[in-house]
């Protein structure tokens, strides 16, 4: 059977897009911003939480379930169907979404569009929200994107809970707290809501936390590792696994398999995840046998790696524990290169921003041998198939924020599935001592009575190799 072929204001809407090119938008605050001289009509598109800014005088909140679209780069074939979805226009929409994923299946924004707009037609449907940081940085957004579109599109293939499909609000808080917490407070205000994927960075979290404490609004981080976050609610839920366990696990292999004793630290007081992961390294390290000789502010405005190496090998330091925030990961590499420069390299520990790409492409052969505590990796038997799913999905190898997103996706999604759907009966399911996710991308999923995730983190080596093309690659260790 043939396909069917868009309606007709599809292609006219396009034309007018692609006419007028790259001049016909520009880029503000993470959003499309229309020219002055284009006016476009304020309509409510039924369901979606009432537009893009929430009813308590937050207007410049970025919040979207389809009627606006947030990231500066979207394709002028999704900005055509946002208008559709603008105007009401949801069976327009769909073909056009489409079109923009066969042009770049790479996309999770469209493709929540698309599987919001099936849900919106479909009739009632769920609804989740997801708090990501796109105005700061909007390919770590991505990331996260990918993992709850991927479970929102493989919840509706199963057909929904008793028919009802999966709607996706998404926010951007970009990292920062305040804003963080003015998400929460317009997410809690919008009823039809029942849990929150997020936020991205601890600080955020924290911030963003007290708000769906009070509100009896579940939230599940995927991200955020901080240890302070186990202290603050019964509402509050993490599949990342804490700190706690990543520092326990870096600092037992420091004194157990690499025979390290005596460690310098560097990292970033100002936040709450790298403070978390240098106290839990430090204190293991501390309370078996080893020594902290040292510690750095990667943050601070003089740092200088050369002499911070110099002194940390003055005082004895065996190893160098590095655990900076994204903010200050080149300052961690510019370490790592002049440690390169030693006649006797210090051994290289490392928390999970290092697993990144730019760790390889920048640091390259001073990172070799660097071992870095991470909370997924596609080679790791249990974490293959959802892996190689995910790659014909999306069309490339996803990371940890994509898995450990599906996955807080899919434990909202179970929960939902236990009893009435409610916000209540959310909370209570994903509290319950015999909740499991069985089938996670990460493995199963439990959570302690903290909201934690109850399992380890995998430790990776950086070692010679071809995958990532840049010559090295991440290899998790035997």
């Amino acid at each position: 059977m043939a396909a069917k072929s868009p309606p007709p204001i599809v292609y006219i809407t396009l034309g007018l897009l692609l006419l007028v090119g790259g001049g016909y938008y520009g880029v503000r605050s993470g959003y499309i911003r229309w020219p002055e001289n284009f006016s476009l009509p304020q309509v409510q598109l039924p369901g979606l939480g009432g537009g893009s800014s929430s009813s308590a005088g937050s207007g410049s909140l970025t919040l979207s379930g389809g009627e606006r679209s947030l990231f500066a780069d979207s394709s002028p074939t999704t900005v055509a169907a946002v208008e559709l979805l603008r105007q009401g226009n949801t069976a327009a929409a769909i073909p056009v979404l489409e079109m923009a994923l066969q042009s770049n299946r790479n996309d999770p924004e469209a493709r929540i569009f698309l599987n919001n707009a099936r849900a919106q037609q479909q009739g009632d449907p769920l609804s989740i929200a997801v708090v990501v940081p796109i105005s700061s940085n909007p390919d770590r957004a991505k990331e996260t994107l990918r993992g709850v579109a991927q479970a929102q599109e493989d919840f509706a293939r199963q057909g929904g809970l008793g028919g009802r499909l999966l709607r996706v609000v998404i926010a951007d808080d970009g990292d920062n707290p305040e804003q963080a917490a003015a998400v929460a407070k317009a997410l809690v205000e919008q009823p039809e809501i029942l849990g929150v994927v997020g936020h991205n960075a601890s600080d955020a979290t924290i911030a963003a936390a007290a708000v769906y404490q009070a509100a009896g609004l579940g939230m599940i981080s995927s991200t955020s590792t901080s240890t302070q976050i186990s202290t603050l609610g019964n509402a509050i839920f993490r599949t990342v696994p804490s700190d706690q366990i990543a520092g326990t696990q870096l600092a037992r292999y420091a004194l157990n398999t690499l025979r390290l004793q005596r460690a310098a630290i560097f990292y970033n007081p100002n936040s709450a995840y790298s403070s978390s992961l240098r106290n839990a390294f430090a204190t293991t390290l501390a309370s078996e046998g080893g020594q902290i000789t040292s510690e750095f502010d990667l943050s601070a405005a003089d740092f200088n790696p050369q002499a911070s190496l110099r002194m940390a090998v003055n005082q004895g330091a065996e190893l160098a524990f590095l655990a900076p925030t994204a903010s200050v990961a080149s300052q961690a590499l510019a370490l790592a290169r002049e440690n390169e420069l030693n006649e006797a390299p210090l051994t290289l520990l490392g928390g999970d921003v290092l697993f990144s790409f730019n760790t390889l492409q920048q640091g390259g052969a001073a990172v070799e041998g660097m071992v870095v505590a991470v909370p997924w990796h596609p080679e790791v038997p249990r974490n293959r198939e959802f892996a190689q799913v995910a790659a014909q999905l999306w069309g490339g190898q996803v990371n940890w924020r994509t898995a450990l997103a599906y996955d807080a996706t899919r434990a909202f999604l179970q929960a939902l599935s236990f009893r009435s759907p409610n916000r209540g009966a959310v909370l209570a399911s994903l509290g319950d001592p015999s909740f499991l996710l069985s089938d996670g991308a990460s493995g199963q999923v439990r959570f302690l009575p903290s909201g934690d995730r109850d399992a380890p983190n995998v430790l990776v080596r950086v070692v010679r190799g071809n995958r990532s093309g840049t010559g090295y690659d991440f290899v998790p260790l035997p």
